[in-house]
């Protein structure tokens, strides 16, 4: 009887299969080809998913704002109701930082993950900046994560809401900071999140 196989699954294996050529070998490497072999599938079986290189990239980039968005409803339903507003503030800016926090055995994710998972966050803020729609649906991501940033730095700090705004904005810029330079190498997740545990501090402080 012939495997049954799943559409969207195979094409997530492949997306994936996309990411990890392209970090370990640089997008110069990148080909419906390599990536073909990377996903242990023949360029023809691939090409049964995929029209060309664009649609494959739409795919995965697309795959990368669901997670973005799934992340983002997670984020927001912790801060509708923090018990301690300055640890769900540092929760929630920690885990917009791949490999700063631990999976459920405490144990950081491996190098080439978090490293993978910033390459994906690259690519898709260069696509967006070619893409309005795309840059939209980033912008309204981060105004919702603002305002309920902004809502909990209220509600233990004493500060007008445009201070409070303010300051939501300035913490979301330095997470993007820190992706910068985690893409770059000039740090590792751990600083990053000890980083913006020290700031958030400070914030919380005024």
């Amino acid at each position: 009887m012939p495997k049954i196989v799943d559409p969207r699954q195979r094409r997530d294996e492949v997306a994936a299969a996309l990411w990890r050529v392209a970090h370990r070998e640089g997008w110069g490497a990148v080909s419906l080809r390599r990536v073909a072999a990377e996903a242990g599938l023949s360029l023809g079986s691939l090409q049964h998913y995929f029209a060309g290189m664009d649609d494959l990239l739409n795919y995965a980039v697309a795959g990368v704002l669901d997670v973005l968005d799934e992340q983002l409803a997670d984020q927001l339903t912790t801060l509708a109701d923090p018990d301690h507003a300055e640890s769900t503030v540092r929760q929630v800016l920690q885990s917009m930082i791949p490999g700063a926090t631990p999976d459920l055995s405490g144990t950081p994710p491996p190098d080439d993950v978090w490293q993978v998972q910033v390459m994906a966050w690259l690519t898709v803020v260069s696509r967006a900046a070619q893409n309005p729609a795309m840059s939209a649906r980033l912008s309204a991501g981060s105004d919702r994560l603002a305002r309920g940033i902004t809502a909990a730095l209220r509600m233990r700090a004493h500060r007008s809401p445009e201070q409070a705004q303010r300051d939501a904005r300035g913490l979301l810029a330095l997470v993007e900071g820190l992706l910068l330079q985690l893409a770059r190498r000039d740090i590792d997740p751990a600083a990053a999140a000890a980083t913006l545990a020290r700031f958030v501090a400070v914030v919380f402080a005024r």
